[in-house]
Parts: structure tokens; C-alpha cells; sequence
């Protein structure tokens, strides 16, 4: 059995610039069309992307990833909104989920299969996989966390451990049993938000980011990309953002 057949990788591009065409490109770097050869499912979403960049996707699914979906947006419609539709449209199937934001990637030169069994390996003891970080909760994000079904099991917790939302990989089940994302997630605070649904939840949470680069700008500096496409208030922040 190929080592990619039971895992689906969801990519999230946006930006209709050059600087996110560059971002694009590199994320199709040969590691990438590795993944392909292992059986993996794609599904590749299109969030208010030029036409260079929406050409360049559709080219390689042509040639390299014919097992793909594609979802288009012409407007932006923020992160989790677009998460939702690679997730549900045509519900997940496959047991495990790797997520990339444009910004990240497979590093060059990587083992794919090996890096595929290892990630793999991980899941097999938790739920939830990325480059984990600790975050206090703002107040009005508990109150978000506290309106989800799935907000109410623990009462808030001072720090939160979240998996940076540039990449991570996850057991499918456990998310999609759960709705996520909210349907009222918008795009900027996902990340800390999730870190809160898996203590919620009690899903296990581990570090892990062996083989790709996060959040990585066009001069190879690790969390230096600018933000992009955030005009959206951070989840459970627009009331004090309101109050003044």
C-alpha cells in the first residue's frame, strides 16, 4: 500500500500578487510532486488568486495531481470559510489530514514516503501535530470558545497550546465530528482557537515539524510573512474591538 493512500493534503492559496504567485510556485517544488507519486488526495482551495496563479494550479492537477479537488473563490472569503468548503463539500474521507497555507512547504530534498510514515507515526499517538506554541486566551475569545458545542467541557485555561495554523496534520475524524472549523471562524485566531477545541475535546496535542518550512517569507526567514487577507477581527475580538 502506497504510504499516502489514507491521507488527504488541503493547500489554501491566496493573493492575486506576485509575491503570492512566488508563494505558489514554491510550494509545487519537487518534494511536493513526490507526495503525488504516494497516493495522497489533494484539495487545493483558490481564494481571490490571480489568474497566473489560478493557470499554474490547474496545469499541475492536470499533469501531476489528477486525484484533486479545486475550490475557486474570486472574492476573498477568509480562511476557515474557504476551510470549510475543502473539508465538506465532499466530506473528508480519508483518515488523516495534512493542512498548508501557501506560506508553507515541504523542504527540498525530503524523504516524502518516509516523511508521510512519520507523520503518520505521530497521529498514531495524537490527534493534532504542528509547531506548537503557548498563547494566553483573550477574554473575548473565551467567550467564542465558550458559544461553540463543543466550548463548554473546561473551564478557561490561562495558556493555551496551539499548532501554528501555516501547518499542521490531524486525525479527519475528530475534527469533522465536531464541525470544524465553526462556521462563524473567519480567518485571523484560528490557530489559538483550535488549541482550545483539542483541550475542549481532549484531543492530544504534540509538536512535531520535521521536513517543512512554516510561515516562510520569499527570503527564507521562518513566521516573516506579512499578513494577508486579515481584515476580519480575530475570532471573539470584535466586541472589544467595538467598545474602544
Amino acid at each position: 500500500m502506497l504510504s499516502g493512500s489514507d491521507i488527504c493534503v488541503c493547500v489554501l492559496f491566496y493573493g492575486d500578487d506576485a509575491f503570492c504567485h512566488n508563494l505558489a510556485c514554491r510550494v509545487f517544488n519537487d518534494s511536493f510532486s513526490g507526495v503525488a507519486e504516494q497516493g495522497v488526495s489533494f484539495r487545493f482551495g483558490l481564494n481571490a488568486v490571480s489568474d497566473k496563479t489560478k493557470n499554474l494550479v490547474y496545469e499541475k492537477v492536470q499533469n501531476e495531481f489528477a486525484n484533486a479537488f479545486v475550490f475557486e473563490s474570486s472574492q476573498n472569503i477568509y480562511k476557515y470559510p474557504m476551510m470549510r468548503r475543502m473539508f465538506y463539500y465532499e466530506k473528508l474521507s480519508r483518515p488523516y489530514l495534512i493542512w498548508f497555507d501557501d506560506n508553507s512547504y515541504i523542504l527540498p530534498d525530503t524523504d516524502v514516503e518516509n516523511w508521510l510514515i512519520r507523520v503518520k507515526k505521530q497521529l498514531t499517538a495524537c490527534d493534532v501535530v504542528g509547531s506548537v506554541y503557548t498563547k494566553a486566551l483573550e477574554p473575548g475569545q473565551v467567550g467564542f470558545v465558550s458559544s461553540q458545542p463543543w466550548g463548554n467541557q473546561y473551564k478557561p485555561s490561562p495558556y493555551i497550546k496551539y499548532a501554528a495554523g501555516a501547518w499542521w496534520a490531524a486525525k479527519t475524524y475528530p475534527l469533522l465530528a465536531n464541525n470544524w472549523p465553526p462556521p462563524d471562524l473567519k480567518h485571523h485566531g484560528g490557530d489559538v482557537i483550535m488549541g482550545e477545541f483539542c483541550r475542549q475535546r481532549d484531543l492530544q496535542l504534540c509538536h512535531f515539524r520535521d521536513g517543512v518550512a512554516i510561515n516562510v517569507n520569499s527570503s527564507g526567514v521562518e513566521g516573516g510573512t506579512h499578513r494577508r487577507g486579515f481584515e476580519a477581527t480575530p475570532a471573539g475580538l470584535e466586541t472589544q474591538k467595538n467598545s474602544g
